[in-house]
């Protein structure tokens, strides 16, 4: 939706340059030129920090009281975003988006080798990229309003 705004408004702010241009009136064609060049820099700019900073693979710490509650969130973020396969290992979860890895969730473990709890909470450590930590946060603090 926001990227046909940004792109009527574009293509409008062309015609009216080009309107200008043609009709002799320098002046308002400078300036609409010079609004055309900023409107479709700042626009490309936006798209390229979007796209990096959405995409990047960053990592959360977070703690649950369950082990199921982990894996009804991965499951509420696999059905939202379109992840196909949920698979559960004896010590985390992994998401897959086809044969690409989307989430790694993986339990702490102890020095013995055993899952971590503290304070009758397990930690969990999530990789995944930065729009799906963002969703999981979110989530995470709709269970705690509960």
């Amino acid at each position: 939706m926001l990227k046909k705004i940004t792109l009527t408004i574009i293509f409008l702010l062309l015609a009216l340059t080009f309107v200008f241009l043609v009709k002799g009136d320098t002046k308002y064609a400078i300036t609409f030129g010079f609004i055309d060049l900023t409107v479709i820099v700042f626009s490309i700019l936006v798209w390229f920090n979007d796209k990096y900073y959405n995409e990047q693979i960053s990592e959360r710490v977070v703690s649950f009281p369950k082990k199921e509650m982990i894996k009804d969130i991965l499951q509420k973020q696999a059905n939202m975003l379109r992840f196909d396969k949920l698979e559960e290992l004896p010590d985390g979860y992994k998401v897959y988006k086809g044969k690409q890895l989307v989430i790694d969730a993986v339990f702490e473990k102890d020095e013995n080798g055993s899952i971590l709890q503290i304070d009758g909470k397990y930690v969990v450590k999530l990789r995944a990229p930065e729009y799906v930590l963002h969703n999981i946060d979110n989530e995470i603090w709709s269970h705690i309003g509960k």
